[in-house]
């Protein structure tokens, strides 16, 4: 149960993060530092998760 809320909860951050990476024009796409950026922010889900939903939300209100 605890994996597979984790896994949601990764694959939630992924899917938030990766469309304004891929649309960051000033980010060049072939850093390796760029892509671990990125990665770390999935790996550490549960803590970058709320952060992102709150942002979206103060955003649309």
């Amino acid at each position: 149960m605890a994996l597979q809320l984790y896994l949601l909860a990764s694959l939630m951050v992924f899917l938030l993060a990766i469309g304004p990476f891929l649309r960051d024009s000033s980010n060049p796409k072939y850093r390796l530092g760029s892509w671990v950026f990125l990665g770390l922010a999935v790996v550490l889900s549960p803590i970058t998760l709320p952060n992102m939903l709150r942002k979206r939300i103060s955003i649309v209100c």
